[in-house]
């Protein structure tokens, strides 16, 4: 990985993390939420989202990007597990939630995964209808705690015992216990995962260069058949007439174009395949042995998180 792309890792980290420097218990990052709606949708159900996680985690902070720029930053494919780890690693937290958000008929699916170290994962799952309140989340609450969803039971009702003892404290009767909301009746097909190939975009620009060096050079050697076949009507055309002297003259010329073309196609092919295939064999080799730290530091305004890379042995 080039100096500029850690650099910018390094960059996305220090934004992503801004209240994570001075943490000293349970690290929660409420990263921000994926998918296809609008900007003030998606920044409601986000602030919902970061103030359920508040409530149950004091330390919660909010973060300024998603999972997959945070994956990308690390260099992994964010559909898998290690990935998962690799970017906790990254960004320094005990737990990251991530939110995507799809729509439906009806309204937007959302769906909300909280993924610690170690592996394990929770999720929770509900349908916005259509017209509701972004920020009227009771399907996902329960995945930060009951307390967001259920109003507090009353407290206990106190009886005394007929004919007892008038100074000792009346017994205690448990009051009417709350039942937790019911889900959604709503239903709704589960969505796809999305079909992720894990390749950077600079990977893709590599893959058609090496793609495009090929068309060329294929291309060159049509033009070179093309030539020979030029070059075999000049041996057997005659030579007698003024007219057969220009015909012979115009063979030539065309044949000389086929060739010189064919030449630069060729040549140009081989050296944009050459370095296109260089670039993404060296990219590729990369993305497998980068490892990345986290350090804390110092900065001009506060504290916060330097991202660095270096080849693992």
């Amino acid at each position: 990985m080039t100096l500029r792309r850690a650099r910018l890792a390094a960059a996305l980290v220090a934004v992503a993390t801004p209240q994570l420097a001075a943490a000293e218990s349970h690290k929660l990052l409420v990263l921000q939420s994926e998918g296809k709606t609008d900007a003030a949708t998606r920044t409601r159900i986000d602030a919902a989202i970061f103030k359920l996680a508040r409530a149950a985690e004091p330390q919660a902070a909010a973060g300024e990007l998603t999972y997959t720029d945070a994956a990308t930053a690390v260099g992994c494919r964010p559909d898998s597990d290690r990935c998962k780890s690799e970017v906790l690693g990254m960004l320094g937290v005990d737990e990251i939630v991530t939110t995507t958000i799809v729509a439906r008929p009806g309204g937007l699916e959302i769906e909300v995964r909280r993924s610690a170290r170690g592996g394990s994962t929770r999720d929770a799952r509900m349908l916005l209808a259509t017209g509701a309140a972004p920020d009227k989340l009771d399907g996902i609450a329960p995945l930060f705690g009951e307390s967001q969803v259920a109003e507090p039971p009353p407290a206990a009702h106190r009886a005394s015992i007929p004919g007892g003892d008038t100074t000792s404290p009346p017994a205690l009767l448990p009051g009417p216990t709350a039942a937790p909301p019911a889900p959604g009746a709503v239903p709704f097909e589960p969505p796809a995962p999305p079909a992720l190939d894990g390749r950077t975009a600079r990977q893709r620009y590599e893959l058609a260069g090496m793609l495009g060096g090929g068309t060329m050079i294929a291309l060159g050697v049509v033009l070179w058949a093309r030539a020979a076949s030029v070059q075999r009507d000049i041996d057997n055309a005659p030579a007698t007439t003024r007219d057969d002297l220009a015909h012979l003259h115009d063979l030539e010329s065309k044949g000389d174009l086929y060739a010189g073309v064919g030449n630069g196609l060729a040549i140009a092919g081989l050296v944009l395949g050459g370095v296109a295939t260089y670039f993404y064999a060296r990219d590729l080799r990369a993305s497998r042995t980068a490892a990345a730290r986290v350090m804390p530091t110092v900065l001009d305004r506060g504290a916060g998180l330097v991202l660095t890379f270096g080849a693992t042995p």
